[in-house]
């Protein structure tokens, strides 16, 4: 970890989607239920963040130097903080494969048993070896210390289609931290959480992707709130939002026909839902009654909410039939879709609100004319309750 947060930092989008999420329960029996699921990450219950299990610290073989939460190697490469006990060293990739080895056993060791290195001890172990000490960062193999400046970006090829044709696949370029593919699907096929492959375009894969797509369009969304507009603590909603689609996409790719909201993806809480309709009331409170159909423009975070809801809506589509027809996927999920696209519309309208834009409605057909005419109104309100 990179702060006090409590969670860890670095690229845990691309860690399998392990969701616990119970507030009572014990943060090393979260970490010891995810890893007897072989699962690289859990969810934090008081911040709703990702947290790396053992599983992918041994994965990539040493201490990242970012005080991660589950360091197996005792904080070894963090600067600037004491060391704590460690389940073995940094570089060991011998005892990482036979950790990794006892968690896919089910059989995961918790307790460290190595003391924590000493200063001298950690200078002398990496004073005649190909591992240098960065200033920042943990330690990384010196034959790795290249720094891709933009100069040396510009250098790299843009494509290979001029080079010869070959049958084997050859990188010139290497790391030795994880990287988000795999090549495994390169055939046009995917796992799910359960381990069963199916094609890409399969329906479970189908519905993922777009509650993936919708995601992102929420994080377009947070990115264009301006930092000069006070919205209310709308920011924070859009990031629980983010994590709950998250969930229905961990909940997706573990389809089974028994649910369970214990927070590994079995099932779905129905008090996100109950959330969304609360958030909807206090902003609706504050607007002017809705007369009629409105257009999607104003501010720019308020169109891009209007995007969010239609994709939103789409989402829903392709949750339904693994609800109705595949009964695979927990209905409190598609009910919690269906209630987010009112809320997109709602916060749409909250944030031309407090960005002082009109609503342009599109007006009713009248007796007598010939097409319907747009109409703006202003959502700010005097104290009688009355449109300015």
């Amino acid at each position: 970890m990179s702060d006090n947060s409590s969670v860890d930092s670095g690229n845990a989008g691309t860690a399998d989607p392990m969701t616990i999420v119970v507030d009572d329960i014990d943060v090393e029996d979260l970490h010891l239920r995810a890893l007897k699921n072989a699962s690289s990450t859990y969810i934090d219950p008081p911040t709703g963040f990702t947290v790396f299990t053992d599983l992918i610290h041994l994965k990539r073989g040493n201490c990242c130097g970012n005080k991660c939460r589950h360091c197996p190697y005792g904080f070894e490469s963090v600067p600037g903080v004491p060391r704590r006990p460690a389940k073995l060293r940094s570089g060991d990739r011998q005892a990482a494969d036979s950790l990794i080895q006892a968690i896919q056993n089910g059989t995961p060791v918790m307790e460290a048993t190595l003391p924590p290195l000493t200063d001298i001890e950690l200078e002398a172990k990496y004073k005649n070896s190909n591992i240098v000490k960065p200033k920042r960062r943990g330690y990384v193999r010196r034959k790795d210390r290249q720094a891709i400046s933009p100069n040396k970006l510009a250098t790299l090829p843009s494509s290979s289609a001029s080079s010869s044709a070959s049958s084997s696949f050859s990188t010139k370029a290497t790391t030795s931290k994880n990287v988000p593919y795999t090549r495994k699907g390169d055939g046009g096929s995917s796992m799910l959480g359960t381990g069963e492959r199916r094609p890409k375009d399969d329906a479970n894969f189908e519905a993922m992707g777009t509650v993936d797509e919708l995601c992102s369009v929420v994080g377009v969304v947070d990115a264009h709130l301006s930092k000069d507009i006070d919205y209310g603590n709308l920011s924070s909603l859009l990031q629980s939002v983010m994590s709950r689609l998250f969930d229905i996409g961990s909940h997706i790719a573990k389809p089974s026909k028994e649910y369970q909201a214990n927070g590994l993806g079995d099932g779905f809480d129905p008090k996100h839902t109950e959330d969304l309709e609360e958030w909807i009331n206090i902003m609706t409170e504050e607007l002017p009654e809705l007369t009629s159909f409105i257009l999607p423009t104003g501010a720019k975070a308020a169109a891009h909410l209007h995007v969010a809801r239609t994709v939103c809506r789409r989402a829903e589509r392709r949750v339904l039939p693994l609800v109705r027809d595949d009964q695979t996927c927990d209905p409190h999920a598609l009910k919690y879709l269906n209630r987010l696209s009112d809320f997109f519309f709602v916060a749409a309208r909250w944030v031309n609100y407090c960005h002082g834009e009109p609503e342009t409605q599109y007006q009713r057909h009248a007796p007598g004319m010939t097409q319907r005419e747009v109409v703006s109104r202003s959502l700010q309100q005097q104290d009688s309750g009355e449109e300015r």
